[in-house]
């Protein structure tokens, strides 16, 4: 045991020896791996052990410390920072300023204030408004013109009386322009035909010109000449009688249909000779009373649509 133990000092001495010659070179060199210093003094420890005896961990530990080169620190300048305040000067304190004593304030004297006198109001002046005055120059009024003069101008009596009858027969047409059944089979008023009545009597006197048209032409008076208004009412009652039946619709659509036919043979009329078509004869006379016959019954139904 003793001679082991001497051999292992002997050992331990000549790598502690080898490990101090490599920390001198290395110190020389400046640069020596630490990490090949280690391995090689473990390896050197390892051959230089005559004993098969592993060194412990704690032991391999101290051998690797005391192996490792000490690294000095470089000593890192240190750097005296100084505050901008610290670089000012000095303010000196203020001194403190003296308060100046408070100075009571006199009582003011109460001022007597004598009311203002109330200012008179301006008198209202009421102007009279003057009367309009019309202070342009006088205008002349236009001349009075009767309908439809310019086609009047230059045509014959015929086509005067046929241009009448149209224009009274649009007036008929415009008087019944939307109305219903039930609306026209009542009276225009207590007594009197209703709207259907009246369209049907206006289809009989289209009626009786057509039937006495060649006679009135040859130049003798019409039939109705000279009756009183009973004599002609009941004339009127008994042409009625058969058209009695008809529907508003029938009504309306014969009403056309009759006055086209009476148009048509007076287009077949020669205008000449021109008294033919006055008042002066018998026909152009049956002819003229119809327009005012139609202006009249239009007049009566819009009355009575109006009175409702």
């Amino acid at each position: 045991m003793a001679a082991r133990r001497g051999a292992k000092k002997k050992a331990s001495g000549k790598a502690e020896q080898k490990r101090a010659t490599a920390r001198t070179a290395s110190r020389a060199s400046g640069h020596a791996p630490a990490k090949a210093a280690r391995k090689k003094a473990v390896v050197t420890r390892k051959t230089a052990a005559p004993s098969k005896k592993k060194l412990t961990s704690k032991q391999t530990a101290k051998a690797a410390k005391a192996a490792k080169p000490a690294r000095k620190k470089a000593a890192v300048p240190t750097k005296t920072v100084v505050s901008k305040k610290a670089i000012k000067s000095p303010v000196a304190p203020k001194a403190p300023v003296a308060k100046k004593p408070a100075v009571a304030a006199a009582p003011k004297a109460a001022v007597a204030v004598a009311p203002k006198p109330a200012a008179a109001k301006p008198a209202r002046i009421t102007r009279m408004r003057q009367p309009y005055r019309d202070t342009r120059p006088p205008q002349r009024e236009p001349e009075f013109q009767p309908a439809f003069e310019q086609q009047r101008t230059g045509a014959n009596p015929k086509e005067i009386l046929l241009f009448e009858m149209q224009r009274a027969r649009v007036a008929v047409m415009a008087s019944i322009q939307g109305m219903t059944a039930p609306v026209a089979d009542r009276p225009t008023a207590p007594g009197k035909w209703s709207v259907r009545e009246i369209v049907l009597h206006l289809i009989v006197r289209d009626r009786v010109r057509l039937d006495e048209f060649a006679p009135v032409l040859g130049g003798r008076a019409p039939s109705w000449t000279g009756l009183d208004e009973g004599a002609m009412a009941r004339v009127n009652e008994l042409h009625l009688g058969p058209l009695r039946p008809l529907s508003w619709e029938e009504a309306v659509r014969l009403l056309q249909a009759t006055r086209e036919q009476l148009v048509a043979a007076l287009v077949s009329v020669p205008s000449h000779p021109a008294e033919l078509w006055t008042e002066a004869h018998p026909f152009g006379a049956m002819l003229h009373a119809l327009p005012r016959h139609d202006r009249h019954h239009a007049e009566q139904i819009k009355s009575a649509r109006i009175e409702g």
